[in-house]
């Protein structure tokens, strides 16, 4: 797919300016489709997209592509449970036309669709940041084939080996449970170094960062280092029994290792808010899903991404 795409600075007067001073509705679930539905429009619609073509036939609206995804994981990932909304939202004039599913497989499969997403991911978050100043770390494994293990299991390696999956690493914000960042790996990839580069994104991504939790996985010297260096000196990254304060690289290391061992009750106060982090995983496994649907890596990253979103915008809906 010959094109490039351009995101333009979002004017978030448009929407969500003041989404974390509403109240949260206590009756989610009843209306979750519908609120995910306006978040979608009222996310998509502001938005400019630059599609630079040269030759051929004009490309189909970047903005109805977007929704056309993003409906589709909403349903798990299925065209024909998702043709009747596309047809509600046609009818009311939300979308401009109503994208075949050969259209959406190859968007579904293009780099920068991949590339889009990360961006939008980052840029629904954002409407959060006045209230945020922790980022919590963690990675899951889905399934890249069906009945390979449940949501309630980090990952069957009984039925399916690290081959068969693909790693989905997210930095997500404390208080509002939202991911400002998510990035896709093969399966065996390490957190740690992983873990650096979710950490140095959202901190140049207008995130005020004060606290990063992160579990044993993400543990390097390096992790805190780059954390002194950041201004982020609240930071709880467990530990390993074999840690200790020698050869440390930054002193925020050798204080955090002290803080661990001798005084645990401190350390576990602010390490204890990680757990958060798992519910997110939770939710987005039991309501779109445990496995991927797509064959080619490419093509699920993009659909691990578009289950982010999803989830992103469902928590924006609560607030509206």
């Amino acid at each position: 797919m010959e094109q490039q795409l351009k995101l333009h600075q979002y004017n978030k007067a448009l929407f969500g300016s003041s989404v974390v001073s509403l109240r949260r509705n206590s009756h989610t679930l009843e209306s979750e489709k519908r609120k995910f539905i306006e978040s979608l429009i009222s996310f998509i619609e502001p938005l400019n997209f630059d599609i630079l073509q040269i030759t051929g036939r004009p490309k189909s609206d970047m903005r109805t592509i977007l929704m056309s995804l993003l409906v589709m994981a909403f349903n798990s990932m299925s065209y024909r449970r998702t043709q009747s909304d596309l047809q509600d939202l046609f009818d009311k004039k939300l979308i401009r036309k109503i994208i075949p599913r050969s259209t959406l497989n190859d968007y579904a499969n293009d780099l920068n669709t991949k590339l889009l997403l990360e961006k939008l991911i980052t840029l629904s978050a954002l409407f959060f940041n006045d209230n945020e100043n922790t980022l919590i770390l963690d990675s899951t494994w889905l399934s890249t084939k069906m009945y390979v293990g449940g949501h309630n299991v980090v990952h069957d390696k009984t039925n399916a080996n690290f081959k068969h999956t693909r790693k989905l690493h997210i930095g997500c914000l404390k208080n509002s449970r939202i991911i400002c960042y998510a990035m896709t790996t093969a399966g065996q990839v390490h957190d740690s170094p992983v873990g650096r580069e979710i950490i140095e994104k959202v901190a140049k991504s207008g995130f005020n960062l004060t606290s990063v939790l992160a579990d044993a996985g993400y543990i390097s010297k390096e992790t805190y280092a780059l954390c002194k260096e950041l201004g982020i000196l609240d930071t709880f990254i467990n530990f390993k029994r074999n840690c200790g304060t020698k050869r440390g690289k930054s002193d925020l290391w050798q204080e955090r290792v002290k803080m661990w061992k001798e005084h645990p009750e401190a350390w576990h106060e602010g390490y204890r808010y990680r757990v958060l982090v798992e519910g997110i995983f939770s939710a987005i496994k039991r309501k779109q899903q445990n496995w991927l649907r797509a064959k080619t890596d490419l093509a699920q990253d993009i659909e691990l991404l578009l289950k982010c979103l999803v989830y992103n915008l469902t928590i924006i809906g609560k607030y509206s």
